[in-house]
């Protein structure tokens, strides 16, 4: 029996899945082969298809890409929405979804591959977290939590996204204390008194969630937000469909392979597009497929001036905020119940009462000082391995299994999501799909990104063949 394992269940894990439970099925019964397949999800959490992204239970918090293009099947594109009109009815291309409505979407994809793989694929789900792993010539050995072990014959790390790192201050202290929540996402981190001010570090689609949620709860005191240069998520349009999709720039193979090259020239498309009536956010979607090309094309000092420089305004304007999120998002700065800061934290004073925030306000030489009740740290996920503090993460580094990228993004693999070990080894049966291959791919969070790569993974998992090499055995991709 070949064995494939599977470690994590969110987005990329769960399509994985489902993916490489459809190709063996189908493998099986073009050739009526003998040979039976096991197929292990492990998930510490215990959520299957949830993840950290559909796990809110808030109704409030909206998938960030309409239901027309958040289909999990990169060949069938109306798949979600006719899952979601199915539920109901008056959901149109253009609506954006609950995140947990999204989640059971794909707990109803997982089941159905499940349930039609046949008797020689078996899908086992293991609600246990890898505690380690170790590669070896005939296989992989997963270490779960508690002490048990299995086997694999190839490992895909599918870890999704840790919690934001620890913004840096001279004095990090006032990070031990119960009045700072660093995972936003975790238990109590908006338990405060609903009169007490506020800080939420950051000012990106995760401040716009928890603002709401906050708000949610009957929250009164004031919230303020504060990033470097204090932007906030741009709207989508409201618009009962998905937009026509925009053609890809006819210029486009001959813009600057520079970060300012690349920033000028788009700006010059969207001033093109605008003459023509066709709105900005199309002209940036139309990059969408081309943006893993254009990320490998700058050099490492492109890519290194580009995090610097252009991110964040890509960031606002590549992943923007549902309508129904930005409005009111725009209601609280309009009543002054929410406050954008553009500046860095200095520090932080603790005292029985709250704490003071020292500030320096962007542009200015004198400090300011917000006195709040809590901070939670909404700077999004961190993906520089010597920041995150994820035992497991820790132990792949500490055996040499994995080594981070050069930019701090995530894990380093091949071309197709072979891990590269700390000595340079390419390691074919240890792979990686999902946010961590940033580095590679640099746009690789989303949903449309996400189904194509799980798709792409489950294929080279199903292709593999075990070939016969001296006294020993080892697996190669076929073709």
């Amino acid at each position: 029996m070949r064995t494939f394992a599977i470690i994590g269940a969110g987005f990329g894990g769960t399509m994985t899945c489902v993916h490489l439970l459809r190709l063996l099925a189908e493998q099986q019964r073009e050739t009526g082969g003998e040979e039976s397949f096991s197929v292990l999800l492990i998930e510490k959490s215990g959520r299957f298809t949830a993840g950290a992204a559909y796990s809110t239970t808030s109704q409030a918090h909206l998938l960030n890409v309409p239901a027309g293009r958040m289909s999990a099947m990169p060949d069938d594109p109306d798949h979600f929405l006719r899952w979601a009109r199915q539920q109901d009815p008056k959901i149109g291309g253009g609506t954006f979804v609950p995140r947990p409505q999204y989640g059971k979407y794909l707990a109803s994809i997982l089941e159905e591959a499940d349930a039609s793989a046949g008797k020689a694929v078996r899908l086992t789900r293991v609600p246990r977290g890898a505690a380690g792993v170790r590669v070896e010539s005939e296989g992989v050995t997963i270490e779960l939590e508690g002490g048990s072990e299995i086997r694999a014959d190839v490992a895909v790390l599918a870890i999704g996204n840790f919690p934001p790192g620890n913004p840096w201050v001279a004095d990090p202290t006032f990070y031990k204390s119960w009045r700072y929540a660093k995972d936003p996402w975790g238990m109590g981190a908006l338990d405060v008194e609903p009169d007490g001010e506020v800080l939420l570090m950051g000012t990106g689609l995760t401040m716009v969630d928890i603002a709401i949620a906050l708000k949610e709860r009957g929250h009164r005191g004031k919230i303020h937000a504060v990033s470097r240069r204090g932007l906030l998520p741009q709207p989508h349009r409201v618009s009962i469909r998905p937009p026509t999709s925009h053609p890809r720039p006819k210029s486009l193979d001959e813009w600057p392979r520079t970060a300012i090259g690349l920033l000028k020239s788009l700006r010059a498309e969207v001033r093109a597009a605008a003459a023509k009536g066709i709105d900005w956010r199309e002209v940036v979607t139309s990059l969408r497929h081309d943006t893993p090309a254009l990320w490998k094309s700058l050099n490492e000092r492109e890519r290194s001036r580009f995090l610097r420089h252009v991110r964040p305004f890509w960031e606002t304007h590549r992943h923007r905020a549902a309508p129904e999120s930005a409005t009111p998002i725009a209601e609280l700065i309009a009543r002054n119940e929410l406050v954008v800061h553009a500046g860095r934290v200095l520090g932080y004073v603790e005292s029985d009462s709250g704490v003071d925030v020292r500030m320096l306000p962007r542009g200015e030489a004198g400090e300011q000082t917000l006195r709040v009740a809590r901070v939670i740290n909404c700077t999004g996920p961190e993906t520089d391995l010597r920041k995150v503090e994820d035992a497991f993460v820790q132990r792949l580094v500490h055996d040499g299994l994995v080594r981070h990228d050069a930019l701090g993004l995530g894990l380093d693999t091949d071309a197709h999501g072979a891990i590269v070990s700390a000595d340079g080894r390419v390691q074919e049966r240890l792979m990686l799909v999902g946010p961590l291959r940033k580095g590679q791919l640099w746009e690789n969070t989303a949903v449309p990104e996400l189904r194509g790569e799980a798709l792409a993974m489950a294929g080279r998992l199903s292709q593999q063949v075990t070939v016969r090499q001296g006294a020993g055995e080892r697996v190669m991709a076929a073709g």
